[in-house]
């Protein structure tokens, strides 16, 4: 009893927050996800290389990710909140179960990515240790088949959760019909599972084993391989503190270690959870909890890529809006500082100056007010 007393709490929070908190929170997520990948995008296309060509293709799986999920957010508001019509037709469904899909396909893109990045790094303090450490061993023409293989394991992977679901007709929308009444038997188009058992559990597995628990478990070794080899090279050499562009590579493994990390935090709970069978239902309810999650963690690759990279850093005090901003605040400033001038230069010449400088320049503040 008190267990089920406690899945029923949950499920009802989940529910609470599903309703009420993830629409706008996810919106807001989205959009500054999608605007600050897509920033990332265009700044590093200016320092191309092709470790920077890998976490551009990084990038763009989490910008399209950003840009789906908004869709599916704005998709679900119009047609289960607002009940507009035009949203229960069979293309509208079709093109949501193409958004699924293809969410699915991104996230495990963007993990995959991940997992290439950690093999990467691991190999260049491997040759950074070694006597030919100057010779570049990630090349372009490597970052390509990377890439390749990364999409091609993707898609192939994809097929079967493409089928999970199916788009079926129903005779009205209820939940609409209750409250608007003329919608009533205006048939409906949505999103169902397949009547098909084992290709259901089969899936859900598939999923679960290939985006969260293999490379979870694979991220985890890896975490730890290349904190081995740092230390190694560290040991070695003293390249870290004499050379800026050894400098410049040991932030970028930094970088990559905290994108592991952060990685592992999200997607480790989540495989774990599907391993307890009572738990299977309760992992489907926090559909909208670990889509949160997905782009919150979008919005944290965006932040580390800033934190660790001065050229993207001026790249984003240089926007318009920054600047604008920071120009506001310096004639603010300066405002207020010689404001202060005129009152300490006031207090030294006495009360009766001190009144004729407050006032005059009261009457130019209601000068610039007025105009």
């Amino acid at each position: 009893p008190a267990d089920v007393t406690v899945m029923n709490a949950t499920m009802s929070g989940l529910t609470w927050y599903g309703s009420t908190i993830h629409p706008p929170l996810v919106l807001v997520l989205c959009i500054s996800g999608a605007c600050g990948h897509l920033f990332t995008i265009t700044t590093l296309q200016t320092m191309l290389n092709p470790t920077n060509a890998l976490l551009i293709s990084m990038s763009c799986c989490q910008l399209l990710l950003c840009v789906n999920f908004l869709y599916s957010t704005l998709f679900k508001w119009a047609s289960d909140d607002l009940c507009l019509s035009f949203f229960f037709s069979e293309r509208m469904a079709r093109s949501m179960h193409i958004s699924v899909s293809l969410a699915a396909l991104l996230h495990m893109a963007g993990v995959f990515h991940v997992v290439a990045l950690s093999i990467v790094r691991f190999f260049s303090l491997k040759k950074l240790s070694a006597a030919n450490s100057s010779i570049p061993w990630f090349t372009y023409p490597i970052c390509k088949r990377i890439v390749i293989t990364i999409y091609v394991s993707v898609f192939i992977i994809a097929i079967p959760l493409f089928s999970m679901s199916e788009v079926g007709m129903r005779d009205e929308k209820r939940d609409c019909v209750e409250r608007f009444p003329e919608l009533s038997n205006v048939p409906s188009y949505e999103l169902q599972l397949t009547d098909n058992e084992f290709l259901e559990i089969f899936n859900f597995w598939l999923f679960h084993l290939c985006d969260k628990l293999i490379p979870s478990v694979f991220l985890c070794v890896m975490t730890w391989l290349i904190l081995q080899k740092l230390n190694d090279v560290r040991k070695m050499s003293e390249r870290f503190t004499n050379s800026q562009k050894d400098r410049q590579h040991h932030r970028t493994t930094k970088m990559i270690l905290t994108i592991m990390f952060v990685f592992i935090i999200v997607e480790l709970p989540q495989g774990l959870l599907a391993l307890i069978p009572y738990t299977s239902e309760l992992s489907r309810a926090l559909g909208d909890l670990n889509e949160m999650i997905t782009l919150l963690t979008s919005c944290i690759i965006f932040a580390l890529f800033c934190t660790t990279s001065g050229k993207i850093r001026q790249a984003l005090f240089d926007t318009p809006c920054i600047r604008f901003m920071r120009k506001a605040d310096n004639n603010i400033s300066e405002r207020l500082c010689r404001r202060a001038q005129k009152m300490r230069n006031g207090s030294l010449l006495g009360p009766e100056k001190m009144l004729e400088v407050v006032t005059s320049d009261l009457d130019r503040s209601s000068k610039f007010d007025s105009v």
